[in-house]
């Protein structure tokens, strides 16, 4: 393990790394923080993606390209590049999530780990389970899309709730009480978010450590924004970088906007009902979205919604001035990018990396999961559809 301890985002206890998933003192939400004792080796380390993650040996996926667009650039007047999260192993940043929290899962000993997924973190988890020869659960809403998964994943079984991601994801809190496994959004969850951290490393490495002037990304539960917003904080902290970070501007689709209406109302974020086609965005309730408006606020960016009706067409205009088909995050994404140069945010000649999340395209597919199930979102009749009760 590395030098580094879990400190409570409320109260600021820390305690030492473990799979759980509240402080003990205020119950609070727990953070990785590392302990730094001097900054040569671990700079050294850094540009190997180990320094800062919460076990050395963590395998993240092959770095993916940042290519400029330059169809895109002429058209904005900016110097626009992509970060192409599609071209991780299952095709979407959840993979490197994915590597974090199996690595942390396999260090404490999980056999079988528990994720709530819409499609692209449930895909690979189960791959990278697959890998390291654990068990996979997966709860997703009922009534939404197939998930699919790549060859050799097996060791799965689906659980189509009853309900939204919310209910699926209260669920899985619920089931951490009950079973000695891995949660991605209980015990796992401070370690799966560190695994983000690194597409900041590789955009500054790519870069040959310098500072793009802005970077614009998707948000959902605010996990990402903020954790990219943390490894920019990171590489400064550690003299990487030449310049100052990144000014940070996050994009949400209208039909699901918390974040981006708790930054225009300059409040806490509330939650809110999911009505949009971008179905990666379709957090409700985010669990980091507080820390999202914190890291645009300290960057100088900020964080808005493209309306329902923009999305299609900004992701169609993406693929047709890059090549780069991407899912409808990436239209949001690229949307905002239109309105920030539009709006004179982002100005004539800067550089701005755009993070293209997850894949347009068809994903990798095992035919049927091995066992699908459909239930109410309790957990007494999750333990039915197990075929096990209550002791």
């Amino acid at each position: 393990m590395n030098n580094a301890v879990l400190s409570c985002r409320i109260c600021e206890e820390t305690h030492p790394l473990a799979p759980v998933s509240h402080c003990a003192a205020c119950s609070g939400p727990l953070d990785v923080r590392y302990i730094r004792n001097g900054s040569g080796p671990l700079a050294a380390d850094l540009r190997s993606d180990r320094a800062l993650l919460p076990h050395r040996e963590t395998a993240i996926p092959s770095r993916t390209p940042l290519v400029p667009a330059p169809r895109i650039s002429a058209a904005l007047d900016v110097d626009v590049q992509l970060k192409l999260e599609t071209a991780n192993p299952t095709k979407s940043f959840k993979d490197r999530m994915a590597a974090s929290a199996i690595k942390a899962a396999q260090e404490f000993g999980f056999e079988t780990v528990l994720c709530t997924s819409t499609g692209n973190l449930g895909t690979a988890v189960a791959a990278r389970c697959a890998d390291g020869g654990l068990e996979t659960l997966i709860l997703t809403p009922a009534g939404g899309a197939e998930l699919v998964f790549p060859p050799g994943a097996e060791r799965i079984s689906v659980f189509r709730v009853r309900g939204t991601l919310e209910d699926c994801r209260r669920l899985e809190q619920e089931l951490e009480s009950l079973f000695p496994w891995g949660f991605l959004e209980g015990n796992l969850q401070p370690f799966a978010v560190e695994g983000i951290k690194t597409i900041a490393y590789e955009i500054a490495e790519q870069l040959e450590w310098e500072t793009p002037d802005a970077i614009v990304s998707p948000v959902a539960s605010g996990a990402l924004f903020a954790k990219l917003a943390q490894g920019f904080v990171e590489l400064t902290e550690l003299g990487l970088l030449a310049h100052e970070r990144p000014r940070m501007y996050g994009a949400q689709p209208g039909g699901c906007p918390p974040v981006a209406a708790a930054w225009a109302d300059e409040r806490p974020p509330s939650r809110v009902t999911p009505d949009t086609v971008a179905r990666s965005l379709a957090v409700g309730d985010p669990s980091y979205g507080e820390l999202a408006i914190g890291a645009a606020r300290m960057s100088g960016g900020s964080i808005t919604a493209v309306a329902e009706e923009l999305i299609a067409p900004s992701t169609e205009l993406l693929a047709e001035d890059s090549g780069i088909v991407a899912d409808p995050a990436g239209g949001v994404a690229f949307g905002a990018l239109v309105e920030l140069v539009r709006s004179g945010a982002i100005t004539e000649g800067e550089r701005v990396v755009l993070v293209v999340t997850g894949t347009g395209s068809e994903g990798p597919q095992n035919g049927t999961p091995r066992r699908s199930q459909e239930i109410d979102a309790d957990a007494d009749h999750f333990l039915a559809a197990l075929g096990v009760g209550r002791r």
